[in-house]
């Protein structure tokens, strides 16, 4: 039910007992402004906001109030129209003119409440004290991911040490309410006060939707309802481990049978280099021309059913950008289809042999040749799916066949991807067999990927980018409704760090072991880094670890179905089933695998003893069998046994127990 209150200077609005917006002449909930063109950096992106001036809305008139619905009027500028549908308290505004090209909004908080989400974020879990920006970035390069976080270095091309490949505008209060922002403007969600949020929007949202759940579960469950369900993730993806391997099939046949041989149980291999590869200075890169490259992979639809007869898919690779000296590149200049440049031609990214430029899929006719691309040479040929990279970078300046302004459709443009990544496995008739996952996003793509990915991490142990930032990121994509989520085991990025090595990659192991998908990435230097078929401890603790993914298989697949069906992540918060510890809300970097295992990885180099916090319940030491009450533990963790536990009540306890007795020895 909706109350609208009113007083001498202003009113309230409270949806079920919860107050929404509190306003009043000397504090309005509401403004509008104008701003300056923003800066623009590197292939005119946004680097820093111009001057902005607001006009804050005091005068208000109530038009309408009832149980359902209220309207209110401010001073003839704005109407705010409240609806109540479905348990959703919608939040619609209408303008009589364009004049205004920035929107703030305050909405009341709660003191002393927890604040997750606004999408995948690196760092702190809680954003209440923060400024949060809401902007499809690539999060950058090593320079900007160095260990010691110089401020001229992360603000390098206007890359922020927040910015993230898949921002969410939406957020879940630990008072069990939740904040969705239907809009794909750029956005900024101020929690600094502990007595309002401010929501800042380039455009006026279509509409802000505002909900609430009887518990932890239920609101994180109505919020990914609201954002909307994933499809089912294929079940093979949970039989095994999708090797991450390239340098061509001989290669790849050699890699995936050291595995196999070593006992590792693989269902897929995952080859970024099927269309070629360039060696450069900064590591190994992928050449972007979308077929296959006939040196290092002849014949690759007889190559993919050779590996399927022998229960192995095949997985490919591919992004937005088409290489200029590629044999595509020529059909789509020439037929127009590519994202412009204010002087007319194409608009191109990087130079001489790194240039590329990008299909404009505000065109109906690119959007096509798109999904014929993906169906003809990816699909046909036997792919049971692919990582879509890149889609963070829309210029500010490119001209589009639509006519929009790039950087109102920045934030859409990965969501374009992923629909045109959809719609070409719908039309193969391939949806039960085909999974896809993406690095960015942003509203509208959970309900069209099988999953994300975590993006570019050091292959070490350091906080900003290495192997303990999965964590958080991890549970704050959860609980902004992006369930299905996992990462590259053993990182991407290293070089200017030094090289991956054993230790962490074990690490990697373990952590992927006990998560949705168990997919490994060789690095961007795969000669230089540590891989499992270089180091026989490594291939050893590879199998250990592996063998106990796919021994774990009925507890992924109810962990999928309930994250398909329920709306709640596999990797997720305490928050969502113990909210009544209070200490769970600061817990950044131990997790909830699905209802009943609780991980806690280990993230620094050389620890075999590891410190975590348990919610209160009966949790059984996953190594030993030895049962916990709750609370503080200090155990054992050495290679091979990470800190893991599994509730005694748990339906998977006699799964689990045989994992323990019959799991591969090191």
């Amino acid at each position: 039910m909706i109350v609208l209150e009113t007083g001498p200077e202003g009113f309230s609005l409270s949806m079920e007992g919860h107050r929404v917006i509190v306003h009043s002449e000397r504090r309005p909930c509401v403004e509008l402004g104008t701003g300056e063109d923003a800066r623009s950096g590197r292939n005119g992106s946004v680097r820093r906001d111009g001057r902005i001036r607001y006009l804050p809305l005091r005068k208000f008139r109530i038009e309408e109030s009832s149980p359902t619905r209220a309207i209110v009027d401010f001073e003839g500028r704005l109407r705010l129209d409240a609806r109540l549908a479905g348990g959703v308290l919608r939040l619609g505004f209408e303008r009589p003119t364009d004049r205004y090209d920035r929107f703030r909004l305050r909405l009341a908080a709660v003191p002393g409440e927890a604040v997750f989400g606004c999408g995948e974020r690196f760092g702190r879990l809680d954003l209440k004290g923060r400024s949060v920006a809401l902007r499809v970035e690539d999060r950058g390069s090593r320079r900007q991911f160095c260990p010691i976080p110089l401020p001229r270095t992360l603000k390098r091309n206007g890359r922020r040490i927040d910015s993230t490949y898949l921002p969410l505008p939406c957020f879940v209060s630990t008072e069990r309410y939740w904040v969705f922002a239907d809009t794909s403007s750029y956005a900024r969600f101020d929690f600094r006060s502990s007595r309002q949020t401010v929501l800042e929007f380039r455009r006026t949202p279509r509409e802000i939707a505002v909900g609430r759940g009887g518990s932890a579960a239920e609101t994180a469950a109505s919020l990914a309802y609201h954002a909307g369900r994933p499809p089912p993730v294929p079940g093979w993806t949970r039989t095994g481990v999708i090797l991450g391997v390239g340098g061509g099939a001989s290669e790849v046949l050699r890699k995936l049978n050291a595995a196999r041989e070593a006992g590792v149980p693989v269902c897929a291999v995952w080859v970024r280099d099927w269309c070629g590869f360039r060696n450069t200075r900064q590591g190994f890169h992928v050449y972007w021309n979308w077929e296959p490259d006939e040196g290092l992979y002849p014949d690759l639809p007889g190559f993919i059913s050779r590996l399927r007869s022998e229960g192995v898919r095949f997985l490919g690779y591919i992004n937005p950008y088409l290489a200029a000296d590629g044999g595509l590149f020529p059909e789509v200049r020439d037929r127009g289809l590519l994202v412009r440049s204010p002087a007319g031609g194409e608009y191109r990214f990087g130079a001489g042999p790194y240039a590329s430029a990008m299909p404009d899929l505000t065109n109906p006719q690119a959007f096509r040749w798109v999904k014929d691309t993906l169906r003809a040479r990816m699909i046909g040929p036997g792919m049971s799916g692919w990582l879509l990279d890149f889609g963070e970078e829309l210029p500010d300046d490119a001209v589009l066949h639509s006519g929009e302004k790039p950087r109102d459709l920045r934030n859409l443009w990965p969501v374009l991807w992923a629909r045109a990544c959809r719609e070409a496995i719908r039309e193969a008739g391939a949806s039960e067999e085909i999974a896809f996952f993406q690095r960015s996003g942003w509203a509208g793509s959970p309900a069209l990927v099988s999953g994300f990915w975590a993006g570019t991490q050091i292959a070490d142990f350091s906080d900003a980018a290495g192997i303990s930032s999965v964590v958080p990121a991890g549970l704050s994509a959860g609980l902004s409704g992006a369930g299905f989520w996992h990462f590259d085991a053993g990182g991407c990025v290293s070089g200017s760090f030094g090289s991956r090595n054993p230790e962490c990659l074990k690490r990697w192991f373990e952590m992927a072991a006990f998560s949705p998908i168990f997919r490994t990435q060789e690095g961007i230097r795969p000669l230089a880094d540590s891989q499992y078929w270089t180091d026989s401890s490594c291939l050893r603790h590879f199998a250990r670890m592996a063998g106990i993914f796919a021994a774990l298989a009925p507890y992924h697949e109810a962990a999928a179905r309930e994250c398909s069906e329920a709306g709640l992540p596999p990797v997720r918060h305490l928050w969502i089933h113990y909210e009544e510890d209070p200490e769970v809300r600061f817990l950044d970097h131990q997790y909830l695998y699905g209802r009943d295992l609780l991980v806690c990885p280990v993230f620094r180099k050389g620890q075999e003893v590891k410190d975590a916090w348990l919610p209160p319940d009966r949790w059984v030491h996953f190594w030993t069998s030895r049962v916990f009450r709750g609370g503080p533990v200090s155990l054992d963790a050495p290679l091979g046994y990470p800190l893991v536990f599994y509730r005694e009540s748990s339906r998977f306890a006699p799964l689990f127990d045989t994992i323990r007795r019959t799991a591969r020895r090191l």
